[in-house]
C-alpha cells in the first residue's frame, strides 16, 4: 500500500501540539514490573520513513491494550501524550517519548511499506573509541 502521507512523522513528534496522527508498526513489546509498583508496558513504534519511538502504556490503561497491540502488526495511532524522554536509559534515540491516556485511539491497518524492524548499527571504531552514548539500551 503506498501512502501519498496523510500521516505525521515520528521524527516531527514533539510537545508543542496535542493532536498527532502517526502509521507505525510495533518492533518491540515487552512488560515492566518493577514490584511493590504495578507493571506497565513498553513499546518501540517504527513508521515509513524508518524513525523510531518509545512509547509507555501505564498499567491503567495495560489491560484496555494487551488484547490489541501485536507486535509486528501496523496500526494507525492518534490521541496520545508527547513528552520529552528524560528516561535514564532509552531504547531509541528520539528526543521525545509517547505515552498513552484514556483518549488514545488505535485501528489497525496493514502497511507493508513499513520495515518489521531498524537496526542501527555502530561503527567498531565508535565503539572502540567511546563515542557511542551510553545511556541507550541495546538489544
Amino acid at each position: 500500500m503506498v501512502i501519498s502521507c496523510p500521516f505525521d512523522m515520528i521524527k516531527d513528534l514533539n510537545d508543542t501540539k496535542h493532536i498527532w496522527e502517526i502509521a507505525v508498526r510495533i518492533t518491540d513489546m515487552w512488560y515492566v514490573q518493577l514490584p511493590p509498583k504495578s507493571g506497565h508496558l513498553e513499546i518501540i513504534l517504527l513508521d515509513f520513513e524508518g524513525d523510531k519511538i518509545h512509547v509507555s502504556v501505564r498499567n491503567d490503561e495495560f489491560n484496555e491494550w494487551r488484547e490489541h497491540l501485536v507486535e509486528y502488526h501496523t496500526y494507525v495511532m492518534y490521541n496520545f501524550n508527547v513528552m520529552p524522554n528524560y528516561l535514564q536509559f532509552k531504547a531509541c534515540d528520539h528526543l521525545y517519548r509517547m505515552q498513552f491516556t484514556a483518549g488514545t485511539t488505535i485501528k489497525k491497518i496493514d502497511f507493508p511499506d513499513i520495515l518489521n524492524k531498524k537496526y542501527d548499527f555502530k561503527k567498531i571504531g565508535d565503539i572502540l573509541a567511546d563515542n557511542i552514548h551510553n545511556d541507550f539500551l541495546i538489544g
